[in-house]
């Protein structure tokens, strides 16, 4: 059999087996078919091997019959994988070991190739307390992100699968609310999908508008660590008693799903409780599947200086944080919650608030907080966290007055002695007059100038106008000692200004060369000195602060009349400087007087100790329990995931229900390859390897290489689960002329999935007889159950008297890359579309569906034109033609034939509103479906796709009668004014300069970004001088809308790799320029970029939004008139993103996963 394209494609690169070069040995699926049907075959006794490979190998052929793509890859190859595409774990143990021992059975499971689904009720809700460690609980939703985190950015399956990830949670969960939103936050657990386990009596609530009760096990039950399991029921048939957290009203909570899912696709729902009910092994299992933070005055490293967490999280953007030197982007800061928070202090004085579970890195790796051992070497950052705004002199004066200055009611004093008043007291009265000139109520000049006392030999500096711009600052008279936002945020020279000002005045040179030689600053302000120790570390200098140098107390000290007097005086604490960081302090900061200056060279010149080794490292001295709980927040940090907080350096931050211990062992019956060249379905071979499938399926349990050995005994020798299902119904359809979701068809549909029930229980049964039933099987409560209790007759007697070989038999799971093998339509799903457009380095051309194709040519060839929509059959019908009703109705009617669950994706327009979500999901809970998954176009990040019908052309001679000469381009004026913006992008830092005329109209931009003579500079240079003769053209068009234009056209662009997250993403160079002229003019405020939707939006296939060329066409309209001048209203759109792997526009989502129909990528 020869396959082409995509089929090829995915029949090389994900089934065939592979030399130790990576080289395909099977270059057919004939090899295929034979390897496969051997393995599976080798588990019959050696007499009956031979009849079943045959067996096996002719269902196979054509593609009639398709295992997994798990067995399709391993079976008969010799390598230790598992057969099963996915697993469902235990809900963890309420503990953090029992987490990260879930964790690990992930990672086990993942790596040999299984999907996982975990149900997360099992963890206690959010701010709830822990005693064994005298704290509170983080809550399923921020331990849900470590597992995504392992999934996503950890496990790296063969071929092109990532690692996939079901995490759920009960509906009578206090966390409820938060799990059903969490997604709406780009960073957080992006590496799972998420589903709400949804009970009939929830849905009874919702339908009588009932308060609905959150609630959750009394933990302080002395059987609650060894009893509580995550099922609810289980623990009230203890007679256990379950806490009321929180009351709400059933609908709000309904509203809140459909709200979520309208938005971004997610939350799915599962009917859990309905599922249970209706479970076939409900008499002995049940179904149980399908963030660290810091607190608000912590201060982040960034590229724009030292800035506390909260700023960040207020301005609410992305930013670059500095770590270890380097610039990382990141995320914007999200809060978590509010949480219990813990202070952790290390010995040298260094200090941040964050909860316990946060992980801070050391010498030995990350650690969580609470894990931390006295001693541990904490990891320091190296510094270059600097702004661009302030000057040397400011830092210097605000320095001087926070160490020998004071802030009266209503007037700031420097104060100089001695030598000072010469040396420094002239200088910095210039330095004052400079920074307040402007500062005066009447416009005037008031000029600033040294006070001289002889008397206590000092000379004075007042100010008002000091005074008033040092409150800004942040300074008071009641607390003078802080160092200024203002100055954390500053320029280097800012910064290096205020330690000048604040060492010279209030600090000294202590020690000898002989006995150690060290810098000190003394203070009654602690505060004040943990945040000097900051900003000394931004500079890479290491000090320790010794608390209590003095204790507080009563003394004797000068009462300003000649005698002594006894004052109370507070503590003293000192913040020292020492060994090799005296040398940097001398080099990057030094004094302001000659005479400290001097005695710090001399000493350093004649200092013998050392050298010592450079280490930025401090060390853990003990973690003190905050009063009260504070609100936290988190950032997530591209490439290194970590951040430098108070000098620190930290980490930042399914479809089939089955049991615990539960597998998907997968097959499908290619329905569309039934149907003969007359559209007639042949029932009879539909049957026969709908039987053939149960035992080839038996027989890879027992083939199986079991990862854990609870897998086995809940497997092979418990339930015996198997998931026969279907693919290629669209296709089957069409063939059959018949309109998917129709009558007709829903008849016909019911006629097929009939026969495969009828077929493959009766085979189970007969292999039961042969091989004996399933060992967990109690035949008479079997055979009563919601689904066998609906078999024929006949079926239900022999079941009694023999049993059935299989607990489970019917599953409809994603089919994924197996249908784009097998060249057919996904599992039950309509086909996705007909026509796309492609666009690739040769152009773009258009991709016809097989079917669709065959019509298409067949009507050129008896018409003598192309169709057109109107032309096409009614049974031409793709997913997002249907009404989401149509999705619902089939779904339901298959699910009658499925024991187990349906994986099936609802297709909704975008006009679709939350009312219509929750009506289509009470749909599909009245229809008796197990479960629905959403999807509204444009929910997700896509791109282009879809053929709509050619625009309307406009003639060349109405075009030429409208073409006024060209004018030429405008002169350069001798002066423009602007801004220049910094930014990250995938290949550098980039400068971004845009000037505006005197209209504050856009004259032109500039790009800098790479090294002088690069190609990339060369490409920057070339982009800006191109954006800005499009800007300096004369046109009717004002520069607003040209510059506007332009963003619309750069924006989204996508190149080799991204930095950032969602709606921040940067694409590319084109995309930052984009993104710098929309913050410069404010687009996305005032005219939402029309015609430019962000990269991960979707946008429309064929608005190319041009005037050809001829701007007096525009010229009556603005922009946005034009595009649509051009465009049909009513033009649809289809959601397709760009696959991640070969990066073309063909990455789709059905049966509840993305997958590229153009290299065969998949991802559920």
């Amino acid at each position: 059999m020869n396959l082409t394209g995509i089929r090829q494609t995915v029949f090389l690169d994900r089934y065939s087996v592979k030399d130790e070069e990576g080289k395909p040995l099977e270059l057919a699926p004939e090899e295929m078919w034979r390897r496969v049907s051997a393995a599976v075959a080798h588990i019959e006794p050696k007499d009956k091997r031979g009849y079943w490979e045959d067996q096996f190998y002719n269902a196979m052929t054509d593609f009639k019959f398709v295992p997994g793509g798990r067995i399709l890859s391993g079976a008969g190859t010799g390598y230790k994988v598992t057969f099963y595409n996915c697993f469902v774990i235990p809900s963890p143990h309420d503990s953090r070991g029992g987490i990260l021992k879930t964790l690990g059975q992930m990672v086990e499971i993942m790596s040999r190739g299984g999907g996982v689904g975990i149900n997360l009720s099992s963890l206690r809700p959010r701010g709830a307390r822990v005693n064994k460690v005298n704290g509170f609980s983080s809550g399923p939703c921020n331990w849900a992100e470590l597992f995504s985190v392992a999934t996503k950015d950890i496990i790296q399956q063969g071929g092109s699968r990532r690692g996939a990830l079901m995490l759920m949670l009960w509906d009578w969960h206090p966390d409820i609310e938060e799990f059903i939103t969490v997604k709406q936050d780009l960073a957080r657990i992006n590496g799972a999908n998420l589903s709400v386990c949804v009970s009939d009596a929830f849905m009874t609530a919702v339908k009588n508008d009932d308060d609905w009760d959150l609630v959750f096990p009394d933990k302080t039950d002395p059987e609650y660590d060894t009893k509580w399991d995550g099922y609810l029921p289980n623990w009230v048939a203890l007679g256990k008693k379950v806490i009321v957290q929180k009351t709400l009203k059933a609908r709000a909570l309904w509203d809140l799903v459909a709200t979520a899912a309208w938005k971004s696709a997610e939350p799915g729902v599962v009917f859990m409780e309905r599922y249970n009910k209706q479970f076939n092994n409900n008499y002995f299992e049940y179904i149980n599947c399908v963030n660290p933070c810091v607190t608000a005055d912590t201060l982040v490293s960034t590229s724009s200086g030292i800035r506390s967490i909260d700023q960040l999280y207020k301005e609410g953007k992305p930013f670059t944080v500095v770590v270890e030197g380097k610039q990382y982007l990141s995320s914007s800061v999200f809060r978590t919650g509010t949480k219990r928070v813990y202070r952790l202090i290390t010995k040298e004085g260094y200090q941040i608030k964050l909860t316990g579970d946060h992980k801070v890195y050391t010498t030995r790796g990350k650690i969580e907080a609470d894990k931390l051992t006295r001693g541990e070497k904490i990891v320091l950052t190296t510094g270059g966290a600097f702004g661009i705004h302030g000057t040397l002199d400011e830092g210097q004066v605000l320095g001087w007055l926070v160490g020998d200055g004071s802030m009266k009611e209503d007037v700031a004093t420097l104060y100089f002695y001695r030598k000072e008043k010469e040396e420094l007291a002239p200088r910095f009265a210039a330095m004052v007059s400079l920074m307040v000139d402007g500062e005066q109520m009447v416009h005037r000049a008031y000029p600033i100038a040294p006070q001289y006392v002889e008397k206590e030999d000092k000379a004075v500096i007042e100010s008002v106008r000091l005074w008033r711009m040092a409150k800004r600052y942040g300074l008071s008279h009641e607390n003078k000692y802080i160092v200024p936002n203002s100055v954390f945020s500053g320029s280097e020279s800012m910064q290096r200004g205020y330690l000048q000002g604040l060492f010279s005045s209030d600090g000294h040179v202590a020690g000898t060369a002989q006995k150690g030689v060290s810098v000190r600053l003394t203070s009654v302000s602690k505060s004040l000195l943990i945040d000097v120790q900051r900003l000394l570390l931004n500079f890479g200098i290491v000090s320790s602060l010794y608390e209590n140098r003095r204790d507080a107390g009563m003394r004797k000290l000068p009462d300003g009349h000649g005698k002594t007097k006894k004052y109370f005086c507070k503590a003293y604490h000192d913040l020292v400087i020492s060994k090799s960081d005296i040398h940097l302090f001398a080099s990057l900061i030094g004094f302001l007087q000659e005479e400290k200056q001097e005695k710090l060279r001399s000493l350093l010149a004649t200092y013998v100790r050392g050298p010592y080794k450079k280490s930025f490292t401090a060390t853990f001295d003990r973690l003190e329990e905050e009063e009260g709980m504070e609100d936290v927040f988190d950032i997530t940090v591209a490439n290194v995931h970590r951040f430098a907080a108070n000098g620190m350096i930290v980490s930042n931050c399914g479809e089939e229900g089955l049991p615990n211990w539960g597998v998907c062992n997968l097959c499908s019956i290619n329905v569309a390859a039934l149907v003969d060249e007359h559209g007639k379905m042949n029932y009879e071979e539909l049957a026969r390897i709908a039987k053939i499938g149960v035992r080839f399926q038996d027989n890879v349990i027992d083939a199986d290489l079991y990862i854990f050995e609870e897998i086995r005994q809940v497997q092979q020798k418990g339930e015996r689960r198997i998931g026969l299902g279907t693919m290629g119904i669209g296709d089957a359809l069409i063939k059959m002329k018949l309109r998917y979701g129709s009558k007709e068809s829903l008849n016909e549909i019911d006629k097929i999935y009939r026969i495969i029930r009828d077929a493959a229980y009766e085979a189970s049964i007969d292999i039961a007889k042969e091989k004996g039933p399933f060992p967990k099987i109690n035949k008479k409560k079997h055979v009563e159950g919601y689904f066998t209790k609906q078999l024929p007759e006949v079926l239900r007697k022999k079941m009694k008297k023999y049993g059935v070989r299989n607990s489970v038999i019917l599953q409809q799971a994603p089919t994924g890359t197996t249908s784009l093998l097998a060249g057919v339509s996904s599992g039950i799903e309509p086909v996705y579309e007909f026509e796309f457009t492609r666009t690739s380095r040769l152009g773009e051309h258009i991709l016809y569906h097989p079917l669709y194709e065959a019509w298409f040519e067949e009507f050129k060839l008896a018409n003598g034109r192309e169709p057109t929509k109107e032309d096409r059959p009614e049974y031409f019908v793709s997913a997002n033609d249907l009404s989401p009703e149509d999705h619902v109705y089939v779904q339901a009617a298959i699910q009658k034939y499925v024991d187990a669950s349906i994986s099936k994706t609802v297709n909704a327009p975008n006009s679709h509103t939350v009312e219509d979500v929750k009506r289509i999901y009470t749909l599909a809970y009245e229809q008796g479906c197990k479960g629905i998954a959403y999807m509204r176009e444009g929910s997700r990040q896509g791109v282009l796709t879809r053929n709509v019908e050619k625009k309307p052309e406009v003639s060349d001679a109405k075009v030429l009668e409208q073409v006024p000469q060209v004018p030429e381009v405008k002169p350069r004026p001798m002066v423009v004014h602007g801004s220049t913006y910094q930014i990250e992008t995938p290949v550098g830092q980039a400068y971004v300069t845009i000037n505006t005329n005197g209209g504050n109209q856009p004259h032109e931009v500039f790009i800098n970004v790479g090294k002088a003579g690069s190609d990339v500079t060369a490409m920057a240079e070339a982009m800006g001088r191109l954006i800005s003769l499009a800007l300096r053209i004369s046109s009717p068009i004002s520069p607003m809308d040209r510059v506007h234009k332009v963003a619309a056209e750069l924006i989204g662009i996508g190149g080799a790799r991204s930095l950032g997250f969602g709606e921040n993403r940067v694409r590319s160079l084109p995309d930052a320029v984009a993104k710098v002229i929309d913050r410069h003019f404010g687009f996305f405020t005032k005219h939402r970029l029309d015609e430019a939707v962000a990269a991960d939006k979707t946008v429309h296939a064929d608005e190319k939004q041009s005037t050809n060329g001829h701007p007096a066409l525009a010229a009556s309209m603005s922009i946005p008139e034009v595009a649509s001048a051009f465009v049909p209203k009513k033009e649809r759109m289809v959601t397709v993103d760009l696959c991640p792997s070969c990066g073309e526009g063909s990455l789709v989502f059905e049966e509840s996963c993305k997958k590229c129909y153009s290299c065969g990528y998949s991802e559920c």
